[in-house]
C-alpha cells in the first residue's frame, strides 16, 4: 500500500462498514484472517479503533481533509 492512498482506501473500506455490524460504534479486536474476515476476540478495541483512524488520517493529510 506504500505510496497507493487509493489502494489503502479500499483495504480500509470494509472497516467503516464494520462499525455497524459486530460492536456497534466501535472495531472489533482482531478478525480471521481469511474471507470473510470474521470479527473475533473483544467486540470494541481502542487500539484497533485507534489505529484504522490514523491510517484514515495519513492517507486524507496531503488533501486537507479526512479520506
Amino acid at each position: 500500500m506504500y505510496g497507493d492512498r487509493q489502494a489503502a482506501r479500499a483495504y480500509l473500506l470494509p472497516m467503516a462498514h464494520h462499525l455497524g455490524d459486530y460492536g456497534l460504534g466501535s472495531i472489533a479486536e482482531i478478525f480471521e484472517g481469511d474471507a470473510p474476515f470474521a470479527p473475533r476476540g473483544a467486540i470494541a478495541q481502542a487500539w484497533s479503533v485507534a489505529e484504522t483512524l490514523r491510517a484514515w488520517c495519513e492517507i486524507g493529510a496531503d488533501s486537507g481533509r479526512p479520506a
